[in-house]
């Protein structure tokens, strides 16, 4: 009977012991090197329903590159002064730095100097208040937690792009973007993640996150009035709610994935993964060129083209042959990341150029592609 009541008692305990705890070990230091990757168009992925002991195969995940990034001491931060409470620095892009604190039980984004929220083509320092939570330590299966935070931009009318002003009612001497953070945070689930060349245990975290964008301008010695109502569908304003889940482990430092859900919840647009080929085509985010990028390479029936850290505007995308005659064409409106999936089924074997053409004209990038045949 005694030995009876130790096996119940074993199996009732057991799921308990194959659980992990997320550290502190697995936290941002300075000198560490991340190697990442980006797949913009994700399919057959399993978003399972919360629960314990799962397994999750993303090994169909592709990336025409894989991204390095190096934590950087805050002395080389080229903004540390307007981030005093920041531990480091981690480049997003050749221009876009981000700024991190980091204690024993949390890490912390601080702010950003980059690209200024709602598509206003300019560059701008943002400081959230208080700063925004990436992870925290120990992390359990069934933490929940919420965080709420704030980031106010303050511009003055003369350095905003003409089609910015035209979307307002009136015509101010400055304007405050006001952006409102508040996020769910659910861990509700734990197992095995398969990535392309590796295999990682890990919890996985639901981010559900609101951020509410509200404009106000000033206008001579008046104060400031919020105008956000009166501009109802434009950039500027609104409330938008994004879902992700992230999966964590204590053997790498950065998360094995972060899928982005879109709107309806049921879909995955985006998966910033572990990227684990040592002799894939490693880019230095510091020094990443705007570009295009073709994979598979060669291929055969679909190629992917991502666009990469381009300005926003209007591109356009041209496949030549061999002898320069142009056999295929699209124009894209590019603001962000983007990826686009062409069928290359019905072009003659052999080797193509492809070109990528700014809306003046002017040639960003050509490369070449192969198309085989089975």
């Amino acid at each position: 009977m005694r030995n009876i009541l130790f096996f119940v008692l074993l199996l009732g305990t057991n799921p308990l012991i194959a659980q992990i705890i997320i550290t502190n070990e697995s936290f941002l230091r300075v000198g560490d090197t991340l190697l990442t990757a980006i797949d913009n168009l994700p399919a057959n992925l399993n978003i399972t329903p919360p629960g314990p002991d799962q397994r999750w195969d993303y090994t169909a995940l592709q990336a025409p590159f894989t991204r390095q990034t190096i934590v950087r001491p805050i002395g080389e931060g080229p903004r540390r002064a307007d981030f005093a409470a920041a531990t480091f620095t981690l480049p997003l892009s050749n221009d876009t730095e981000t700024y991190y604190r980091v204690t024993n039980t949390l890490l912390q984004l601080v702010g950003v100097y980059g690209e200024a929220p709602a598509n206003l083509g300019m560059k701008a320092l943002m400081r959230f208040q208080p700063p925004i939570i990436e992870r925290r330590a120990p992390m359990r299966y069934r933490d929940e937690n919420q965080m709420d935070a704030a980031m106010s931009l303050l511009l003055d009318a003369n350095d905003l792009p003409p089609a910015v002003l035209q979307q307002l009612p009136l015509t101010p001497d400055s304007l405050r973007i006001r952006i409102k953070i508040a996020r769910k945070d659910v861990v509700d689930a734990w197992g095995k993640l398969t990535v392309p060349g590796g295999i990682y245990n890990v919890l996985r975290e639901k981010r559900i996150e609101i951020r509410e964008t509200r404009l106000d301008v000033k206008v001579s010695a008046f104060p400031w009035q919020d105008i956000s109502d009166l501009i109802p569908h434009s950039e500027l304003t609104g409330r938008d709610t994004t879902v992700y889940y992230a999966f964590f482990s204590n053997e790498v430092k950065e998360p094995v994935a972060i899928v982005t859900m879109d709107k309806s919840e049921q879909r995955p647009i985006q998966v910033v993964y572990k990227a684990n080929d040592q002799n894939a085509n490693i880019q230095n985010v510091k020094t990443l060129k705007p570009s295009v990028y073709a994979f598979p390479n060669p291929a055969i029936v679909n190629v992917r083209f991502e666009f990469s850290n381009l300005p926003v505007g209007y591109y356009k995308l041209v496949l030549y042959n061999i002898i320069g005659t142009e056999v295929w064409s699209q124009q894209y409106y590019i603001n962000g990341q983007r990826t686009e999936r062409v069928d290359v089924s019905n072009f003659r074997k052999g080797t193509y150029l492809y070109s990528l053409r700014n809306e003046q004209g002017h040639t960003i990038a050509t490369k070449r592609i192969v198309v085989v045949r089975p």
